[in-house]
Formats: C-alpha cells, structure tokens, sequence
C-alpha cells in the first residue's frame, strides 16, 4: 500500500492591496484555480497559521497600528507551482515587493511581525533601494 501525502489547498493571502490590485490578484486567481484569501488591515495580529486556514489557530484582537506595506503569503504550493506563480504574477503586472511562503515555522507569526521582518530583509537585499 503506497502512502498518500495531502496536500493543502493552493491559497494566496493578500495584505495591503489597493482595490483595483486586489481585482487584478482576483481575476488572477480565478484564471490560475488558486484560492484568495484578502486579509484586513485589522486582522493584522492575526497569526499566519489562521489566515492561512489552519486549524488550532484563533483570530486576533483587531490590530490598532497595521502596517501600510503590500505583501503576499503563499500556501499549498509545491516549489515548481511557487516559482510558476511568482514569474505569473510579475508577467501579469503584480509585482509585490514582500512575499512569504507559509511554513510550519511561521504559522505561529503574527502577520504584521512577519511583513516587519520581510521588510527588513527585501531593504537588505535591495540595499534600500526601491
């Protein structure tokens, strides 16, 4: 008998977004079968795990400083479909400078700690440049 791996939905969480992006994401994820998930400014404390749909993981207070930056949290995708997606979302327009993959690691986060630590690191990497 051959053991069966689950694997979790491809789901993309979205934070900061303007609306006509957040369409843009949308229709995006409609096309690609890829599930949406927009998270509101005050979900925020929010830990990843629960935005992501993970069981064992409560919603947060509402957030009273979220933080004003875009980014993306990718769930369910294996490497290849990952790396397919990103280079279609830049083909399609929709560069967003802070993305994350949702690991067992940081399912504990909250969102905005994580979008503050992919911050820093992209200001790192792109030496501040924009």
């Amino acid at each position: 008998m051959k053991a069966r791996t689950v694997q979790a939905p491809r789901l993309i969480v979205s934070y900061g977004l303007d609306s006509s992006r957040l369409q843009q994401l949308s229709l995006f994820c409609d096309r690609e079968n890829i599930t949406l998930r927009p998270a509101l400014p005050g979900e925020a404390d929010c830990t990843v795990g629960y935005l992501c749909g993970f069981k064992g993981f409560d919603p947060a207070p509402e957030c009273e400083q979220p933080p004003q930056l875009e980014c993306l949290i990718f769930s369910g995708f294996d490497r290849r479909s990952l790396s397919e997606t990103v280079d279609a979302l830049r083909t399609a327009g929709l560069k967003v400078d802070l993305k994350a993959v949702c690991t067992p690691s940081n399912q504990a986060w909250k969102l905005s700690a994580l979008i503050g630590e992919l911050a820093k690191e992209h200001e790192y990497m792109t030496g501040g440049k924009k």
